[in-house]
Parts: structure tokens; C-alpha cells; sequence
């Protein structure tokens, strides 16, 4: 995948994720709140418009309104005789279920590319401008389509909304979006960088026209200066499937030639037919308990104020510290009493009051989680309980009943497809896969519709059945074929004791404690190597020593080898190759598996010992270091056996005019991602062929059965109660079914409930 699909390493994270969502796309917003220019409403829509037309004017000749019936009519009658048709729209929000539908755009080659403008109102009087299509003629032309291949760009937003707000219910054949993830998961992938990356780079200057929109709702942008930008986004659509379809289709050339026809089958059989399915689950929504909510809210701001009392009284134990601080600081920035929610406050009193000393040298007055958690002290303890019960009612308890939808009264997320680059989905605005287990009565606020339950369903150790399939291990399969528990088996090879001596309860019932902490045991050393954990990692979680988890990690590995061999196979492949592959094939680029240990550069771009007088061509030519200069710092740094001794080196090297680039700290963050890649890939994939099979399943529909939502490897959704008992097995069946290619058996779990994690109901 060299060339085409690659960046730069390390590229942004935050960048990745930000545009996953189409808001980092378009310039969409919920009400007239104008922000980024000075002046009025008048002046802000005068000079966007003069804006729009100076820089986008030059596509003038490529676009085109549509305001007639008949003028539509033909635009599709060409596009289905053409095959293919690219389709965005344009809302007012960015929830189809309550958004108003300004209009759509769509592109077929050999026409321009046309705006339907539908519900845009005059920015003077805030009335629906004349001249406009009707949702009832732009909803009968779409239901034409019949068998046109559809293209989006995001298509599960753009086909919610059209069957909300037009009751049209279309099919995508590609999303460019997805396609995007699936050829660079390392790089942005909204369409206007896309397209100027790969189809065509912008002309002129590349405007921010989210900027330029923010805060007016595209219903209110003027129709002569909306079409400009909105007609566009189709077209680029269409140019960046005409690129992708080249890397994405088996059968073309580029796509065999360059290793993709696996990936190409991901996206054809995994991530095309599963947008259809997210986006009925989106529309579902899920139902909330609000009686139970607010007993929640009650009982939480309650247990909230215990908490700050709490704190209050372990500052008491402090109060002359305090108030000698406060006599020897008189511009002091404490309040009376202490603000328990200010980082500031609590900065002053951890470290300039009692003086305690951050765990973390680089950030030596953090009150982050991650570092009170690990100073020992009961202001500490009270701070980080305190903060535990804030986040559950900002978060979840007194958030949820803000987000209902007020049209259809229950909780719709939006589920990001691609979500992780592992394929993995997340979930947001709220998110559902985050709402915390531990905790079980956050998740009793999400209850089954009126006369149905909820039927939830999860593969039971899915990612180490993964791992024992994708290493191979005889040791795990046999102990999985067998039915076995799998922890309890892994700690009787460990730990050579017999197997029911390391199962938490004894063939009588009893609790059998030693067994327990076994099998704990082996639980997070199986994970933690899923997950690239390092020994001292795992030791503290157990709380043994560094020596003791290394001791059991060897022990595991001389009990089930194949799975070292795995492991360090899959690194040594991402080395040579710079990427990993699911069982399914998706694959995980890893560019910083190829990087050199070190690199060395010329500060200031000059050869060493650089003289202008007698080195006319060194001036003019890429300056380089010199192979013998190159090879005996190399030498060195590689030689170097302690952090102090490399900074000294390093400091050597900037005196000669050579800066050195440590890329060790990369190379061992993307060699911990290699096997999780595959595991948490895999399982991934898995799950999304379930919820496939689950949403589509003509059976589940009889029976009145409809999937909400998906945290991992779990699929719940709800049903008739009287159906509780045939969806349960039914589902299952087909989540198994979901593994056809995985080796070892696998196993699901289901349970019906009234609602989340609610007592189970027998059936």
C-alpha cells in the first residue's frame, strides 16, 4: 500500500476521529445563532454570499438548480439509464429524525450537477421562498431509482434522512467515506480532503466553507449562492468512487495488484450491507425508564454532597496548613471552603499546602485521575470519589433525559462505523457503548419498548476464541472444543495444578478462593497480551510484583507456544510489510513498524563543516551526512544502555549539527497495537457479519423483533414477550453463524430483561 494510501506517520488521532462524523463535513446547524463576522444577519449573508461567488463562481458552468418537475424527471430518467447516481442533501440539523430538509443534491455523468432546493425560507421574512420543489415530486423521482447504483459520501446520515423527512428508503451501493477507512485508516477521511488528495487539488484558494456557514442553517443560505457549494459534494463523491472503485472492485487490476481483493470483500460483504442496518437501529432508538431516572438523579445528587462533605472533613485534618498557606499567601486563590470541582484549588492544596510530590515528573501539579490515583493520601481517595459520581450524573444520569428525542421519545445515538481504526464501532451524541457496567444501575434507565422485552445476546469469549484460531494453539482449541473454561484451563497448565483448582467455585459449590485468583490471574495476563501489555502493566493490575508477571507471561507461553510464535510472527510481518490482517481480511496499517530506531538530520540544513567560499555546490544540493558520520553515530546511539547516557549523546550530536530522531517510543507503541489489531479486528468483523445477519433476518422480523444497539460483542435489542424465548435462540444462532470461518466453537450467551442489565425473566 505503498504510494497512493499512505501518510506520514503518527499522523493525528484527534484529526482522524474529528472528521469521522459528517459534521466535520458540512456546515449544518440547529438554529440561527450567527457566529464567526461581525455585523448582522444582512451583513454576515451579503458578505458570504460575495464570498461564495468570488472563489466558487468558476464551477458556475458545472452546476445547476432544479426547480422543475419535468427537469427532475429527466435528470433521473438519465441517471438510471446511466447506472449510477451520487446523492447527498443538505438539513438544517444534524438529526434526521428532526430536521428540516433544505435539499438534495445529486450527480449522474453527462449532466451537471443539480441542487433540488426544497424547504429554504428567506433570511428577511422566514418564509419558505417560492419556486421550490415539493418533498412529494423529489420523493416520487427517488423511489425511481429501483436498481441505480447510489452513491454517498456518509451514506447512513444522508438515507435516514430521506426516509424521515421523505419516507424514501434507498439502498447505498458505495460509501466513499467507508471506502476511505478501509484503504488509509491512518488519514482523514471527509470528502473535500479526499477529493483534493486524490481526485482533483483545489484550485485557487481551499476554503473552510464550515466556517463560512457556521451558525445559519443551510435552510436560510440563499438559494443562488447555496447551490455553488451544495451541487459540488456529489460530484466530488462521484470522482473519489471513480478513484476508489479502481482498489475496491476484485476484479479490477490495481486492486489485485496491489494485495486489496481481501480488503475489497470486507467492504462488499461487511461494511456496505451493515450501513442499512446501523441506520435502522439509529432510527429505532432505545426507550427510557424517566421514573427511574429521576430516582436516580435523587439518589446521586445526594451521594454527590456526601462526597463533598466527605472531602470537607478530610480538609479538616489539613486546616492549619491551610490557613498558615493562606496567612503567608495573602492574594491566595483558595475559596472557603476548598472547591472541590477547581483544579487550580486542588493543585495549590496537593502540592503547595501538603506537599505532596506527583508520581508524574512532566506534569509535577496534575489532578488528573491518572495521577491522584496513584498518590497515596485520603484527600486523594475523597477528590477521585467525588469526581466519580460527578461524571455519572453529568455524563449519564442527569444527561440522558436531555438527549431524548422530543418526535419519538427515546434515546437515538449515532453508531461511527468505522469508529476505531481496527474497524471496531463506537458510538456517540450519547454514547452507548461507554455507559459504564460496572455500575448496574445506569444502564436499568434503558427499558424495552411497551409490551416487549429486551433481548440481549453476547459471544462469550470471543476475542480469546480468536486468538486460538489465529494461532493456532492446540492447548486453546482443544480446551475450547472440550468446553472448557478457558481461564481455568490456561491456569492448570500454568500453574500445574489440577483444572478444578482453578475455577472459583468446587464441583460441590463451594467457594473455592485459591481457584478464584487463579483464574483472575490468567484472565488479564490473556488479555493483557491480546492487548500488548507489558509485564509490569499486568503486575499492577494484579498486584504482584514485575518478576511474579513475568514469571506466569513465561510460564503461559511455555504452556500454549503457538501463540508466542503468533505473536511474534505478526510483528515480524508488520515490520516487512507495515500492516496486519484480520481473519477477514481487513487490513491495520502500521506505519511506524518500518521506522529506523534512529534518524539523523543537519540542523539548519548544512553539512558539517559547511564553508560557503569553497563549496559553491553544496549550496545548491540536498545536503547529507556522510556515510562514515552516519554509521559511527548510529553506532553509538545503538550502543547507548540508559536514558541518561542517550541524552548525553543526543547532546553531543546537536554541538556537531546533527539532531537525532528517536523513533524507539513509536516503533513499540505500533508493535503493542500488531496482535490487538487482529484480535479486536477480527472480532470486529464478526460482530459487524452478526449484526448483518440479526438485522436482516426475515424470521426476527416475523416474530416483531428489532436490533437497538451493539457494544462490542454484544447485540440487543427488543421483542414481544411471548417471542422472548424463539428471537433469543434465533439470534444466537445466527451470531454463531456470523464465525463460519473461526476454528473453534463458539458460544453465546442470552438473557432477556425488562430492561438493561435489569433481573433476567425466565422464558
Amino acid at each position: 500500500m505503498s504510494g497512493l494510501f499512505n501518510l506520514p506517520p503518527r499522523s493525528s488521532k484527534g484529526a482522524d476521529s474529528a472528521v469521522v462524523k459528517k459534521a466535520a463535513t458540512r456546515a449544518k446547524a440547529a438554529g440561527i445563532t450567527i457566529r464567526g463576522g461581525s455585523g448582522g444577519l444582512l451583513e454576515r449573508i451579503s458578505t458570504m454570499t460575495a464570498y461564495v461567488n468570488q472563489h466558487l463562481s468558476r464551477y458556475a458552468d458545472e452546476c445547476m438548480v432544479i426547480r422543475d418537475e419535468s427537469e427532475l424527471h429527466d435528470y433521473i430518467t438519465h441517471a438510471i439509464k446511466e447506472g449510477y447516481l451520487a446523492i447527498d442533501t443538505e438539513t438544517n440539523s444534524l438529526d434526521p429524525i428532526t430536521c428540516t430538509l433544505a435539499g438534495v443534491c445529486l450527480y449522474a455523468k453527462g449532466k451537471k450537477a443539480a441542487y433540488i432546493p426544497i424547504h429554504h425560507v428567506s433570511y428577511v421574512t422566514g418564509i419558505e421562498v417560492d419556486n421550490q420543489l415539493s418533498e412529494e415530486v423529489v420523493a416520487s423521482e427517488l423511489q425511481r431509482l429501483g436498481n441505480t447504483k447510489l452513491i454517498f459520501h456518509n451514506a447512513k446520515f444522508d438515507i435516514r434522512v430521506i426516509r424521515n423527512q421523505l419516507k424514501v428508503f434507498l439502498t447505498p451501493y458505495w460509501d466513499t467515506q467507508i471506502g476511505a477507512r478501509l484503504l488509509n485508516e491512518n488519514e482523514p477521511s471527509n470528502l473535500k480532503y479526499l477529493h483534493n488528495k486524490y481526485c482533483a487539488p483545489e484550485k485557487g484558494p481551499v476554503m473552510n466553507y464550515e466556517k463560512l456557514f457556521e451558525g445559519l442553517p443551510f435552510t436560510h443560505v440563499p438559494i443562488s449562492t447555496g447551490y455553488l457549494y451544495a451541487a459540488r459534494d456529489p460530484k466530488m463523491t462521484m470522482d473519489l468512487f471513480d478513484f476508489q472503485s479502481r482498489y475496491l472492485i476484485e476484479s479490477e487490476p490495481e486492486c489485485l495488484a496491489r494485495g486489496l481483493t481481501r480488503v475489497a470483500q470486507v467492504f462488499r460483504n461487511i461494511e456496505m450491507p451493515l450501513i442499512t442496518v446501523l441506520a435502522d437501529m439509529e432510527d429505532a432508538g432505545m426507550a427510557l425508564d424517566f421514573d427511574f431516572a429521576e430516582k436516580l438523579s435523587v439518589k446521586y445528587h445526594k451521594k454527590l454532597n456526601e462526597k463533598e462533605q466527605a472531602f470537607y472533613k478530610v480538609c479538616e485534618m489539613y486546616q492549619k496548613e491551610i490557613d498558615a498557606y493562606k496567612r503567608a499567601n495573602p492574594a491566595h486563590k483558595l475559596s472557603d471552603p476548598i472547591l472541590i470541582s477547581s483544579p487550580t484549588q486542588i493543585a495549590i492544596l496537593l502540592y503547595d499546602i501538603i506537599k505532596v510530590k506527583s508520581p508524574n515528573p512532566k506534569n509535577p501539579r496534575g489532578t488528573g485521575e491518572d495521577i491522584l490515583s496513584r498518590i497515596d493520601n485520603p484527600l486523594c481517595s475523597a477528590i477521585l470519589e467525588y469526581r466519580e459520581v460527578a461524571k455519572l450524573l453529568s455524563t449519564y444520569i442527569d444527561k440522558m433525559p436531555q438527549v431524548v428525542n422530543p418526535k419519538t421519545n427515546r434515546v437515538h445515538c449515532t453508531f461511527n462505523q468505522c469508529g476505531a481504526d481496527t474497524g471496531r464501532t463506537s458510538s456517540s451524541d450519547p454514547n452507548m457503548q461507554n455507559i459504564p457496567s460496572h455500575n448496574k444501575e445506569i444502564r436499568k434507565m434503558f427499558c424495552a419498548s411497551e409490551g416487549n422485552v429486551l433481548v440481549s445476546c453476547d459471544f462469550s469469549q470471543q476475542e480469546p476464541r480468536t486468538l486460538a484460531h489465529m494461532s493456532q494453539d492446540h492447548n486453546l482449541i482443544t480446551a475450547y472444543r472440550e468446553g472448557k473454561d478457558i481461564y481455568a484451563w490456561i491456569g492448570s497448565l500454568v500453574f500445574k495444578v489440577p483444572y478444578e483448582e482453578c475455577k472459583e467455585f468446587r464441583p460441590d459449590g463451594t467457594k473455592n478462593p485459591e481457584g478464584k485468583k487463579r483464574r483472575d490471574q490468567m484472565k488479564a495476563v490473556v488479555l493483557g497480551i491480546m492487548y500488548g501489555r507489558s509485564a509490569p502493566s499486568i503486575a499492577e493490575e494484579l498486584k504482584i510484583s514485575n518478576k511474579e508477571a513475568q514469571g506466569i507471561i513465561d510460564a503461559f507461553f511455555k504452556a500454549f507456544p503457538n501463540v508466542k510464535s503468533f505473536i511474534d510472527n505478526t510483528i515480524e510481518q508488520a515490520r516487512c510489510t507495515g500492516f496486519v490482517e484480520t481473519a477477514w481480511g481487513r487490513k491495520r496499517r502500521l506505519p511506524d513498524m518500518q521506522l529506523p530506531d534512529f534518524e539523523l538530520s543537519l540542523i539548519g540544513g548544512k553539512p558539517l563543516n559547511f564553508d560557503p567560499l569553497f563549496d559553491e555546490e553544496a549550496e545548491e544540493s540536498e545536503p547529507e551526512i556522510d556515510e562514515y558520520t552516519y554509521q559511527k553515530w548510529m553506532r553509538m546511539l545503538r550502543n547507548c544502555r540508559s536514558y541518561k547516557d542517550l541524552e548525553a549523546l543526543k547532546g553531543r550530536a546537536k554541538a556537531e549539527g546533527i539532531h537525532v530522531k528517536d523513533n524507539r517510543g513509536f516503533i513499540a507503541e505500533a508493535s503493542r497495537q500488531c496482535v490487538n489489531s487482529i484480535i479486536q479486528g477480527s472480532s470486529a468483523d464478526m460482530t459487524k457479519r452478526a449484526m448483518i445477519l440479526v438485522g436482516n433476518d426475515a424470521r426476527l422480523k416475523e416474530l416483531g423483533y428489532k436490533l437497538l444497539l451493539n457494544v462490542h460483542d454484544e447485540l440487543i435489542g427488543e421483542c414481544p414477550l411471548e417471542n422472548a424465548k424463539e428471537v433469543a435462540a434465533r439470534v444466537s444462532e445466527l451470531m454463531i453463524k456470523s464465525a463460519d470461518i473461526i476454528s473453534v466453537p463458539m458460544k453465546c450467551d442470552a438473557e432477556v430483561s425488562k430492561c438493561w442489565y435489569g433481573e433476567a425473566i425466565p422464558v
